[in-house]
């Protein structure tokens, strides 16, 4: 009992993260949607924007990013079940329970390698947008994504 007191808090964080992150990508959809429209008139008249690609590229990371917490938390990443899905149910939940782990593993190495490598001069070529806040929110959107990974690990632990 004392278990799911300490863990309800620390669900409701990740949530809370996760829910973050589900709205930045939602506001970065619809930004990319509105810009490209723009500037796919502003090409057909003949007066294109300088930059645009380069816009576009930045609203589809945080696009990415945002919606990997979600997605992880949806259980709606490509899984292909052709094997495993013939196995008897523990050994399922027992592969389950290891691509949390390698998939909380990845996260944490992708975040460690960014936050260890920032390097905050470094910029795009043409805008000269600093690349430092879309790295800093990739390391947020990979921790939401860890932090979902620990979730439904705790939960398949908790299943068996």
């Amino acid at each position: 009992m004392k278990e799911g007191r300490v863990m309800n808090p620390i669900l409701k964080v990740i949530q809370f993260i996760t829910n973050i992150n589900k709205w930045v990508s939602y506001f970065a959809l619809v930004l990319m949607m509105i810009a490209v429209t723009f500037f796919s008139i502003s090409r057909t008249f003949g007066q294109p924007i300088i930059g645009d690609i380069e816009l576009v590229q930045f609203t589809m990371v945080l696009l990415i990013m945002g919606a990997l917490a979600i997605t992880e938390q949806s259980n709606s990443h490509i899984s292909i079940g052709l094997i495993v899905d013939k196995f008897p149910p523990s050994l399922q939940a027992a592969i389950n329970c290891l691509s949390q782990l390698l998939t909380l593993l990845f996260c944490f190495l992708v975040c460690w390698v960014y936050i260890t490598k920032m390097n905050f001069l470094q910029s795009s070529d043409l805008l000269k947008i600093p690349f430092y806040p879309i790295k800093m929110f990739l390391i947020i959107g990979f921790i939401g994504w860890g932090l979902e990974a620990i979730s439904r690990f705790y939960k398949s632990v908790r299943s068996f």
